[in-house]
């Protein structure tokens, strides 16, 4: 077979490293990169994109309602001091549960994933909408709630779908979740804190780098434990029974 066929092939298989799941994965990336740039191409174009994110803001308000009370209930489940303690809190218990892949994984996409907002929003340093709801700080795109809350609420319904069979958990997470990221990031628009291109931005760019992080633990697991197994496999005398396989250590 030809190499590149090989190639195309192995990334199409189902239950391998780089298979399938990986391929799916990667293209998720690419999409939601894709989707980002065309966002931040239109909101470089100018007159458009403001009457669009002008419209956006008073359909949210309405929504909503007159009272900020709901919003600003809402918007505390992005807030950067909440979401540090639920990642500690979550962190915490899988450490405990010896689940220490998993651990990784919520600490690494939400840690690293600040640096990335930051960084971000420093390079493109767009400045928020006036008459704000409640008093915002920093520049406006993207936002940093709606990317952070994808990240985080994201992690959590992967984990639950990695670490339990129970379909009402994975239902329930699979509901809940996007629900969350989803409610977060409007109540950006409705505080008049973000226009709703920021939120989408925050939402792409935060979908992308969840599940950027994931490949990238995954990558560096699989090699660990490859690795691992292989010492084991020189360590161990030539008279042992051989290890059932797959059986090493935790899934994370």
């Amino acid at each position: 077979m030809h190499p590149v066929l090989r190639f195309v092939r192995r990334r199409l298989e189902r239950g391998v490293p780089y298979g399938l799941g990986f391929t799916v994965a990667f293209a998720a990336v690419a999409l939601a990169v894709w989707g980002f740039v065309n966002v931040l191409d239109a909101v470089t174009d100018g007159d458009d994109i403001a009457r669009f994110d002008a419209v956006a803001h008073g359909l949210i308000y309405d929504a909503f309602g007159g009272t900020p009370g709901l919003g600003v209930a809402v918007t505390w489940f992005g807030n950067n001091a909440t979401l540090i303690a639920f990642v500690v809190v979550v962190a915490a218990a899988l450490v405990i549960a010896r689940r220490y892949w998993a651990a990784f994984r919520v600490v690494f996409a939400s840690g690293i994933g600040g640096l990335v907002i930051v960084g971000l929003k420093a390079l493109f340093a767009r400045q928020r909408p006036e008459a704000q709801v409640i008093e915002a700080t920093g520049y406006s795109f993207p936002s940093g709630h709606a990317f952070a809350s994808t990240v985080f609420y994201g992690m959590m319904v992967y984990l639950v779908w990695r670490l339990t069979d129970k379909m009402w958990a994975r239902v329930l997470a699979a509901v809940v979740g996007p629900l969350m990221a989803i409610a977060v990031g409007l109540s950006r628009v409705y505080l008049n804190v973000h226009f709703l291109t920021d939120v989408l931005a925050g939402w792409l760019a935060g979908g992308a780098w969840l599940v950027a992080s994931l490949l990238l633990i995954d990558i560096v697991e699989t090699r660990s434990r490859s690795r691992r197994e292989r010492v084991e496999e020189t360590a161990r005398p030539e008279d042992a029974d051989p290890q059932p396989h797959g059986t090493a250590a935790e899934a994370g």
